[in-house]
């Protein structure tokens, strides 16, 4: 089980879930986007689910967690995000043909 640190409160789920998370928040600071993840969680010693908005301005923060019973379902969890991180790319650039500026035709040499 790992400890998820974010915005000043800390939650705890999978090892699975944790990493996968940190993968997602990882790639989308690469995207330079943000998603809203739902995951599974234990508080107060119950299963629940925390909403998480992720991008490059959260600070998350992942520790292994030493003491706890519970067992959380995290497959789903896990599989949403490895299908977001699938789809965010990788981006190709795509040359522009023809492209005009107010300064006449755009010139490759100073690119």
């Amino acid at each position: 089980m790992k400890y998820l640190s974010y915005l000043g409160e800390t939650v705890l789920t999978t090892d699975g879930v944790g990493e996968a998370v940190i993968a997602y928040a990882r790639a989308l600071v690469a995207d330079r986007s943000a998603d809203v993840i739902d995951i599974p969680v234990v508080v107060d010693e119950e299963e629940s689910t925390a909403s998480l908005l992720i991008g490059p301005g959260s600070p998350l923060m992942m520790v292994e967690a030493t003491d706890g019973e519970k067992v959380l379902a995290d497959e789903t969890s896990i599989a949403r995000m490895r299908a977001k991180i699938a789809a965010l790319g990788p981006h190709r650039a795509r040359p522009w043909e023809g492209f005009v500026t107010d300064q006449g035709e755009l010139a490759y040499d100073f690119l």
